[in-house]
């Protein structure tokens, strides 16, 4: 197994230092690790430990992830590839166990912890189980989101889809792990957390309505893509996104996710209770979201 890392940066610093160092503790070491710089004003160059191979790709421009990860799977020479970001890092074991899962299978996903100033938040972020088939994990990948530090897979299979899809700034691995998977790779599922993330109020991911409005960009194209029995779960994502960007105060673009999820299922509101649901499916998503908001307006009065 040549594994190549590829690590997407943009001014983290030191972060990327910690990042490096959590690879290279690892009794096991990555066949070769790959930094794209995204344009940044603070070089990576300054945060490469100097014992640790790596080859840096830069962009003269910021181009978001997407297109750095596609950078680096360009040129990744590695036969299984590892995207990272910057600002996250592995535990000890990670190499180890990644390839004692590798043989017989494309894809391993493994869990991961979430943390805010070294305090941990959740030990289950994706929450990863052991699926029975990649329709099941496809549902899943749907429904939830996988972050780039979970996923290691062999690099023909990244490039047989083409790596990410370039037009989406963020939500870009919702989008690209639904693609990977509907290949029908063999997978293995790892349920233990073998990657922490930093959750920082900086980061891209946590400006909402970016991420939203990229899911239901992402849903326009896959809707064309994926097998007609997946259109259900589609509906349930734009549904879903659209009671988020609701809740937030951006009422047109809901009413868009609205639109989306009907002319899709329409969505069956998995994610709300069962009055929501019967006044969603007699008078529309939009009616149900006000009565909410209302309610719950009321029950911060009292």
């Amino acid at each position: 197994m040549r594994l190549t890392v590829g690590i997407t940066y943009y001014n983290e610093g030191e972060l990327l230092t910690r990042c490096l160092k959590s690879f290279w503790q690892n009794a096991e070491k990555p066949f070769e690790v790959i930094v794209y710089d995204d344009a940044s004003t603070l070089k990576p160059e300054a945060f490469i430990p100097s014992e640790i191979p790596v080859r840096v790709l830069r962009s003269e421009i910021n181009q978001g992830p997407a297109k750095g990860r596609n950078q680096i799977l360009k040129n990744a020479q590695g036969d299984w590839i590892h995207f990272h970001d910057a600002d996250d890092w592995v535990m000890p074991d990670w190499i180890t166990k990644i390839k004692e899962s590798a043989p017989d299978c494309d894809l391993i996903l493994t869990e991961l912890k979430s943390y805010q100033e070294e305090k941990e938040i959740t030990s289950q972020v994706i929450g990863l189980k052991h699926f029975v088939d990649n329709e099941e994990l496809l549902r899943f990948s749907i429904q939830h989101f996988i972050l780039p530090a979970a996923g290691t897979f062999k690099t023909e299979l990244a490039r047989a889809i083409q790596g990410y899809r370039e037009s989406l700034w963020q939500s870009e691995d919702w989008d690209f792990y639904i693609r990977l998977i509907e290949q029908k790779p063999r997978f293995k599922i790892l349920t233990e957390p073998l990657c922490g993330i930093q959750v920082r109020p900086e980061s891209r991911s946590q400006k909402e309505i970016e991420p939203l409005s990229c899911v239901l960009q992402a849903i326009l194209f896959l809707r064309s893509e994926l097998p007609k029995k997946f259109q259900k779960d589609l509906a349930n994502k734009a549904s879903w996104a659209g009671s988020r960007l609701f809740q937030i105060g951006e009422k047109d673009l809901a009413k868009e996710a609205f639109q989306l999820a009907e002319s899709l299922g329409p969505s069956n509101y998995p994610h709300q209770k069962t009055l929501f649901r019967l006044i969603a499916q007699r008078y529309g998503q939009e009616w149900a979201e006000r009565v909410a908001a209302t309610y719950r307006s009321l029950k911060q009065m009292f």
